[in-house]
């Protein structure tokens, strides 16, 4: 566990290192990324938070899978579940909350404090891709499958050697 707990924090860490060196045409690339990004997930929440706002407060689970250690879907060695490429899109904009690493060591999310400590548009696409039964029922599914595969697809096609200036703004043709 306490591996696990240092090697979250040394990626936070590289994430950060290099998300700062990102300049010039790979911070534009990044910008235009991030937005996309972004629009997906605030199109998800405008869905969902309706539903949230009503079910949530009086959830017996307390945040389901979020805070309960015996349910989480937190990852252990990530950051809230954040892998490289969705980290930078999250990040562009914002600086991200420091991570409670401690959380870690009851198998939960390092950005959790009562809640999640993230913005709403800073969410990782583990994150944003869970539903509980209870919003599985209320809110339109097929819908949110749309934007979350238009997510999917942008994390595919999401470059990091372009941000980095390592080659040239390429898009992926199917």
């Amino acid at each position: 566990m306490l591996e696990d707990i240092e090697y979250a924090r040394k990626s936070f860490e590289y994430f950060e290192k290099v998300f700062i060196t990102i300049q010039g045409k790979g911070k534009d690339y990044l910008r235009i990324q991030s937005k996309t990004y972004k629009k997906s997930i605030y199109d998800i929440q405008g869905i969902i938070l309706p539903s949230i706002k009503r079910n949530c407060p009086d959830c017996e689970n307390f945040c389901c899978k979020l805070y309960n250690p015996d349910l989480s879907i937190y990852i252990a060695r990530s950051v809230g579940g954040f892998h490289f490429g969705d980290y930078l899109l999250a990040r562009f904009d914002k600086e991200l909350p420091t991570p409670i690493f401690k959380n870690m060591e009851k198998n939960l999310c390092p950005f959790w404090a009562h809640g999640c400590t993230l913005p709403l548009d800073c969410r990782s696409y583990i994150c944003i891709r869970y539903f509980c039964d209870r919003l599985k029922k209320e809110v339109d599914m097929q819908v949110v499958s749309e934007h979350l595969n238009k997510i999917k697809n942008l994390l595919m096609d999401f470059s990091i050697q372009v941000c980095l200036g390592l080659q040239t703004n390429t898009v992926r043709r199917i």
